[in-house]
């Protein structure tokens, strides 16, 4: 990580010193002496030795930073290289790296030394500790003559964005939303607007799209087809993530703002990996732009299948925060006028005021199967009434899972490491493989 921006200066830290050599200077016109010419010339020496040894640092020592990837996972060992190469005949006695990264419990900061025309290279790993959008960078390195009395300052002001995003973990004792996990239905009624169900062909009319056009039954019937689509009542999943600020519950990462990210995650890889199409809703807060407060973002990623789908959901679960006042109500009375028919949706939220459970009653009367994900926010230092919200949601057929602070959490994949792979020539035969 390193551009032509880098620029370079050399300050004087020893300021005395100029004030040293003008009292010296001084003391000799008034009272001339060998000893203040012997002090003239040591002090001068040093000035100009010194000033001599930062310029050839200056202009000869070359510091490098590489990161090769722009993204991890939380529980990834992220970790970056440096190059130190002094092409200079002078050795660098110290050389310090300052870093001015945000990432949470990661920093580049070091120290090192380099004799004349060496190379010295290192590495720097850190957990990645929390999610969300941070930069590495900007950095300098410092470095300077044996006396201190110049230092040689390379500014790198450089930044390199990085995307932390929430892990995704086995989710062993949850019980999938209804309708998603036995497979998907046909209903005898088409669909008006196109879906992953192709149900069959029909004549052209005018205003269809010509996108939806069959052309190899229009090439064998010789005129134009058209296809239809199954509207499949079982297949989409919308998970709707509460983060209504009023009603979170602990810190940092044991908090239910945390784990409800979690789930949201590791559900929808679930569900994904199951060729079902999954959406997300979600109001709540981002950090701004400009450096200012969060601002309020409703999120929305509309349900699709596919891998793609699920690194747009990482990317949104990975920078939203809980804020703002949005009750889980207001969220179901606001989805309530897009939602279609036949859908299943899936309530993350550790809110037990029941006043958000008469929303359910409007979607489940078009045909929508809720289930609910009831963080328990006695677990997490917070309050409520976790048993009468169960009782409440069974009676009115909603299943529903409780989920405590203890509840293990076991990652789908291992720490890795996010640069690039180490090789091994294995001996004898030679072959190249990948040490992970």
């Amino acid at each position: 990580m390193s551009d032509d921006r880098t620029t370079v200066s050399i300050d004087l830290t020893a300021r005395w010193l100029p004030g040293l050599l003008a009292t010296l200077l001084l003391l000799q016109v008034i009272v001339p002496s060998r000893v203040w010419i012997g002090l003239l010339v040591v002090a001068g020496g040093a000035l100009a030795g010194g000033y001599f040894w930062a310029r050839q640092l200056a202009r000869y020592l070359l510091v490098t930073r590489e990161q090769h990837y722009g993204w991890a996972h939380v529980g990834d060992l992220l970790e970056e290289r440096f190059a130190l190469q002094n092409r200079a005949l002078l050795p660098a006695p110290w050389v310090e790296i300052d870093d001015h990264s945000d990432l949470p419990g990661y920093s580049a900061r070091s120290v090192r030394s380099a004799d004349g025309n060496q190379v010295l290279q290192w590495r720097t790993q850190g957990v990645c500790r929390q999610r969300g959008l941070f930069t590495l960078g900007p950095w300098q390195a410092r470095t300077g003559d044996p006396l201190g009395l110049f230092r040689v300052t390379f500014h790198h002001p450089e930044r390199q964005s990085i995307l932390i995003y929430p892990p995704i973990v086995h989710l062993p004792h949850l019980r999938l939303p209804r309708g998603a996990a036995t497979g998907s239905g046909r209903t005898s009624r088409r669909a008006l607007e196109v879906t992953t169900n192709a149900a069959g062909v029909r004549d052209y009319v005018p205003g269809d799209a010509i996108n939806r056009v069959h052309w190899r039954s229009t090439a064998r019937t010789d005129s134009l087809m058209v296809k239809t689509f199954d509207l499949e009542p079982s297949g989409d999943l919308w998970i709707v993530l509460d983060l209504d600020a009023a009603v979170q519950a602990g810190e940092g990462e044991e908090s239910t703002e945390e784990y409800a990210v979690i789930l949201a995650a590791s559900l929808s890889n679930r569900i994904l990996e199951a060729n079902r199409a999954v959406g997300l809703v979600a109001y709540g807060t981002a950090p701004s732009r400009d450096g200012g407060p969060p601002q309020p973002l409703p999120t929305f990623v509309l349900p699709q299948k596919g891998k793609a789908q699920q690194w747009r959901i990482l990317q949104a679960l990975a920078t939203v925060r809980a804020g703002g006042r949005w009750p889980l109500a207001r969220v179901l009375a606001e989805m309530d006028r897009n939602l279609g028919r036949g859908m299943t949706m899936a309530l993350i939220t550790p809110s037990c005021d029941p006043a958000w459970v008469a929303g359910l009653l409007s979607p489940m009367r078009r045909g929508i199967a809720p289930a609910v994900l009831l963080l328990d926010p006695n677990t997490f230092g917070g309050r409520g009434n976790v048993e009468a919200m169960q009782g409440l949601l069974a009676n009115l057929g909603v299943p529903s899972e409780r989920i405590t602070r203890d509840m293990p959490f076991r990652p789908v994949v291992k720490h890795k490491r996010s640069g690039p792979p180490e090789l091994k020539v294995l001996p004898g035969t030679g072959r190249v493989i990948v040490v992970e």
